[in-house]
């Protein structure tokens, strides 16, 4: 199996839907493989294979020697970015002086890492929730979220959570249930939510399959990008872009990736890394500290950086972390 990238992508079409197709002996019992698919985004492009397990899309994404982490600007920031981040300074009682470096504090160091080929399922799920249907619920233990499924039907808001018990989402009018699940540590979950030949991505393999191996700060370059649609502050120029209605066009950086990946695009979430350690880290998030902090669009979304590191994560126990994490399986090849 051809495992760098460089070459990967030098082979024709019909060349690598054989290679994949070849693999299916290597794989856990029930994939099977779906479609060739092109895809491309912030300069970043892979044509791939699609492969199905139990309903859900696994992508083949090769493997790279890849530099990761940052610590200095590769292109530098345009004047409404750097602008922006100065002004977040004054609350972070830092001189304008010190940006890259409290900005270098908050990301990964630059190493050079070695990423092997892998079977990676393109969305993600929640670590802790899970969702039920109406008719599961029982009208005494669960009167509770029967009473605010009833609150939330009637009224303006989009969603109801209840702390590590339950969460509702109205969406197009329907509302979805989900419940709180709890665990006592990462180890005690993944042996109850992983099986056999499955595993998550470690830090350098999210890092890889998100910036591609960009030494920028964010996946579309140094400076933070204003004509996006984003969760918690909507259409940032309030232009909207294409033939789709503003309030309808879709967060940007939810759309699929270069390689084929979903994204969450929201601060408040973090994705699930666990380094062959055993070190746990939330990637692509910080739980929605800058945002609820008031530091703005362009703060509040730095933990959506490539390399971005939550310097706060390590104060929290599993239990905390759990309910705001989500994970992606992955078979490693």
């Amino acid at each position: 199996m051809i495992k760098d990238r460089a070459t990967w992508n030098k082979q024709t079409s019909e060349c690598k839907e054989q290679l994949l197709r070849e693999l299916h002996a290597r794989l856990p019992l029930g994939f099977t493989f779906l479609k060739m698919e092109r895809f491309e985004r912030f300069g970043l492009e892979l044509e791939t294979g699609i492969f199905m397990y139990e309903g859900c899309e696994f992508v083949y994404v090769p493997g790279d020697r890849v530099t990761l982490g940052w610590q200095e600007w590769a292109i530098g920031p345009d004047e409404k970015t750097k602008g922006e981040f100065e002004r977040g300074l004054d609350d972070l009682n830092q001189e304008t002086v010190a940006l890259v470096q409290v900005l270098r504090e908050q990301m990964s160091p630059v190493r050079e890492a070695h990423i092997d080929p892998m079977l990676i399922e393109r969305q993600t799920r929640p670590v802790a929730w899970y969702e039920v249907e109406l008719a599961d619920l029982d009208p005494g233990d669960d009167s509770d979220v029967l009473e605010a499924i009833e609150q939330l039907s009637t009224s303006n808001y989009d969603s109801y959570e209840q702390h590590q018990s339950f969460r509702l989402d109205k969406e197009d009018g329907l509302i979805r249930i989900w419940l709180f699940a709890d665990s006592p540590s990462q180890q005690a979950w993944a042996r109850d939510k992983l099986p056999d030949g499955f595993d998550v991505l470690t830090e350098e393999e999210w890092e890889y399959v998100y910036g591609g191996g960009c030494r920028t700060l964010f996946p579309w370059g140094d400076s933070f990008d204003y004509r996006m649609k984003v969760r918690h502050f909507g259409e940032l120029e309030q232009n909207g872009q294409g033939e789709l209605p503003v309030n309808a066009r879709p967060f940007d950086l939810e759309k699929t990736g270069g390689m084929g990946l979903q994204f969450l695009g929201d601060p408040y979430k973090q994705e699930l890394t666990v380094s062959s350690g055993g070190i746990v880290r939330g990637k692509g998030g910080d739980g929605g500290v800058l945002i609820c902090g008031g530091m703005g669009v362009t703060w509040g979304y730095l933990p959506v950086a490539t390399y971005y590191r939550d310097p706060y994560e390590e104060e929290l126990e599993w239990e905390d972390r759990a309910e705001y994490l989500y994970y992606r399986r992955v078979v490693r090849l």
